[in-house]
């Protein structure tokens, strides 16, 4: 069947990320002795991370409990940066994403993200987010991959059967779900070519 839509991870897909430099950026701004392998394994093991990226935490509470719990002595700003400042570019995916928007696919970004990383990566990369025509954030939607409330709303805005979309991530768990939603799914490594999984 044609393909009609592309579903597009955001990140270790349209960019690479590492939160670990997040949480070492975060152990700087610190006046107590926190390394942040410590800091790493209090945001994402303790269901913070999670809360935060659905939207039930809002920024201001996700900032102050950091500020609190590493007594972190900066601004809300600074705070953001050191959060957010860890995406470097896929020159490969953009090209691709270059292409798909050229032959007239219709591109969504399905993406697990929090406000503050979805503010820094929208201007980051705007350029080549300029191509995608919907975003489904898991913090706008209240749901993340691989909740079905996440897919479904992927699907509202692929405005196209499930067969008719190609869903790209790098886990191939939330790949799987995609699957189960009826997407035709493709596991993004660097060494693969998302065009030539479109088809035509």
């Amino acid at each position: 069947m044609t393909t009609r839509c592309v579903l597009l991870d955001f990140g270790n897909v349209i960019a690479f990320f590492d939160h670990r430099k997040a949480c070492g950026q975060l152990a700087e701004l610190s006046t107590a002795p926190v390394d942040g392998e410590h800091i790493y394994r209090a945001i994402f093991e303790s269901g913070l991370e999670t809360g935060y990226d659905t939207g039930r935490i809002s920024t201001t509470e996700f900032i102050d409990w950091l500020r609190q719990t590493f007594r972190l002595d900066a601004s809300d700003a600074e705070i953001g940066h050191a959060w957010s400042d860890i995406f470097t570019p896929n020159p490969s995916m953009a090209a691709a994403i270059r292409a798909l928007n050229d032959r007239g696919l219709h591109l969504v970004l399905a993406s697990n993200t929090n406000a503050l990383h979805h503010e820094w990566f929208a201007a980051q990369f705007a350029e080549t987010l300029a191509a995608v025509d919907a975003q489904v954030l898991s913090y706008q939607v209240g749901s993340r991959k691989p909740e079905h409330a996440f897919f479904t709303a992927c699907l509202a805005e692929a405005r196209c059967s499930p067969a008719e979309c190609l869903y790209v991530d790098d886990r191939d768990d939330f790949v799987a779900a995609g699957r189960a939603h009826g997407l035709n799914g493709l596991v993004y490594t660097p060494e693969v070519d998302v065009l030539s999984a479109v088809c035509y």
